[in-house]
């Protein structure tokens, strides 16, 4: 709303009372303001409210830019970068390659398609509701480039397609202007995206020696890498982006993965937590810009050499299985011994179990036949109310496969009435000259097998034992907010871990002296309940938990 520039129409002080009400309204939607941040944003008696012929409202301090800005004048307030880049952790973010920023930059709103996932998927997004504001943040730069709010709810956040967030304020807009034209770090120049850089040292009035630099960077490998690097070796100038895949995934498995017992891991796990920090000094890795395009593509690259081998489960892959002997690790092994040779011997990983010794939740994917599956389910012997893993229930379908003479999993599969019904025909949902297949391969097969599985989560944790719910897996959410003139944290998905709420508030009121009440969920036929504790207690909360049950950081969502 800021890419014409706008006038002032009319500016006031705030009273003591508006003041009051406007930062009760800011601690409400970003509830990791405190009252010290605001007092020194907008102190008592300097803070001042300008209206813009945009019938946009600025709050600022004297002579200061702007802190906050509410978009139409209903109450929807959002900082401005200035003020984001003083505290970048206020609000809730949404991360994109840096490609994608020069869309942004010229005033496009975000796509879903170009934002990162997490590395815990969708689930790291935390609760997105439509109209909840947001910052966009680029990969490899603690400075947010943008503010906006959601478009979408949680359900449509999942299937990350369409619109996603509409951009209110923008680096280099009117309003970034009017704030002094400041840039945090060298990542924020005058190209026509923003750029890596790891620098976050700004501080307001203080001009970043790197972001004024004038002298062009001496290659393309300084443009655009961070301003420090993860690990010591050097990369060869002439390094692309396959070369950068080929040789952070030799040392994911060389370092952190070095043995088997962190597999199966999700690939974007894989990516976001072994590759990337496993990249040469002054690289910036984008498996967009390699010839793969997305790491499940290179992942299958490898699988189809033989030296991985990978699941994919709803469009989730995982990496099952590793050949470190493989001619493909080895012929790597020998491409990059230099580099390899050079690089800094990793420090021994964390032992998996928690500090009071008891080991983390183990939670896994479990299927449910729906009644299409049932005749052959009941043709093979087997039960359809029972769950089943993934390769368990795909064995159960070829068993059945091979049971008629239908083929085989690496061949052509000829179909029948059985397979057709289970399948591919829906009830009531066929047209009139519907056509059918007469012969299908195993991966059409597993395709639809997983449209007709219904998902269930079993979360096994320690001293309480396994949980099985339907759905896919959650982590406990957590939020800190007011109620009246107090501060209170509420926890909600404890059922899903195996936690009696009332049991819990009992010995979280003698554990944290505080107060505490359970309330029902919202909506029809909810039997979950919520746990409110009085104060922000999420950090005495989160080591409670990791020390009683060994639930880390991880199965938390804090907000």
């Amino acid at each position: 709303m800021f890419k014409k520039g706008y006038a002032a129409q009319g500016q006031n002080l705030l009273s003591k009372k508006d003041l009051k009400a406007l930062k009760g309204q800011l601690v409400e939607l970003f509830p990791s303001l405190d009252e010290k941040m605001l007092d020194e944003i907008l102190p008592e008696g300097q803070a001042k409210v300008s209206k813009l012929d945009n019938r946009c409202l600025l709050y600022s301090c004297g002579d200061s830019p702007p802190a906050f800005f509410d978009a139409e004048g209903r109450g929807e307030f959002y900082p401005t970068l200035h003020t984001l880049w003083q505290f970048p952790h206020i609000m809730q973010e949404l991360t994109i390659h840096p490609p994608v920023s020069k869309f942004v930059l010229n005033g496009a709103d975000l796509m879903l398609p170009g934002v990162l996932v997490p590395a815990n998927g969708v689930a790291g997004f935390g609760t997105v509701t439509k109209g909840q504001p947001r910052c966009i943040k680029i990969d490899g730069n603690p400075y947010p480039i943008a503010v906006g709010r959601m478009l979408v709810n949680q359900t449509q956040m999942e299937k990350l397609k369409g619109k996603g967030l509409e951009v209110m304020h923008v680096y280099k807009d009117a309003l970034w202007a009017q704030c002094g034209k400041v840039k945090p770090n060298a990542g924020f120049s005058d190209d026509e995206e923003v750029a890596p850089c790891a620098d976050s040292k700004w501080k307001p009035g203080v001009a970043s020696a790197e972001a004024n630099r004038t002298a062009e960077p001496s290659g393309p490998a300084e443009a655009a890498a961070p301003a420090a690097a993860p690990t010591g070796t050097k990369a060869a100038d002439d390094w692309s982006q396959d070369d950068l895949l080929d040789f952070t995934f030799l040392q994911a498995f060389k370092q952190g993965l070095a043995d088997d017992k962190a597999l199966p891991i999700e690939a974007s796990e894989l990516y976001e937590k072994h590759m990337k920090p496993a990249r040469p000094e002054g690289t910036t890795i984008d498996v967009k810009k390699s010839s793969h395009k997305q790491i499940g593509k290179f992942l299958n690259a490898m699988r189809k050499s033989k030296a991985i081998d990978v699941t994919e489960k709803k469009g989730v892959i995982h990496v099952s299985k590793v050949d470190r002997k493989h001619k493909v690790f080895v012929a790597l092994e020998e491409k990059f011994a230099a580099q390899v040779a050079a690089a800094p011997v990793p420090s021994a990983p964390a032992a998996a179990a928690t500090p009071a010794g008891l080991a983390p939740p183990k939670v896994t994917a479990m299927w449910k036949p729906s009644h299409y599956l049932e005749p052959i389910w009941k043709a093979v012997g087997k039960k359809k109310d029972d769950l089943y893993s993934w390769d368990e229930a795909r064995a159960i379908v070829f068993s059945y496969i091979e049971q008629e003479n239908l083929g085989k999993a690496d061949g052509p599969i000829k179909m029948n009435d059985g397979l057709l019904t289970a399948l591919w025909k829906t009830a009531g949902g066929q047209k009139k000259d519907q056509e059918w297949p007469e012969e299908v391969d195993g991966e059409q097969v597993e395709e639809k097998l997983e449209d007709r599985l219904q998902q269930y989560t079993t979360i096994d944790v320690a001293g309480v034992g396994a949980t099985t719910r339907k759905g896919a897996p959650v982590n406990i959410a957590i939020s800190l907010s007011r109620k009246g003139a107090h501060n209170v944290t509420r926890i909600c998905n404890l059922e899903a871990y195996g936690l009696d709420p009332e049991a819990l508030g009992d010995e979280l009121k003698r554990k944290l002296n505080c107060t505490v009440y359970i309330e029902d969920m919202p909506g029809k036929n909810v039997k979950e309940k919520m746990l409110q504790l009085q104060g922000h207690v999420d950090q005495e909360l989160a080591q409670f938990l990791e020390q009683r049950y060994g639930i880390t950081k991880k199965f938390l969502e804090v907000k």
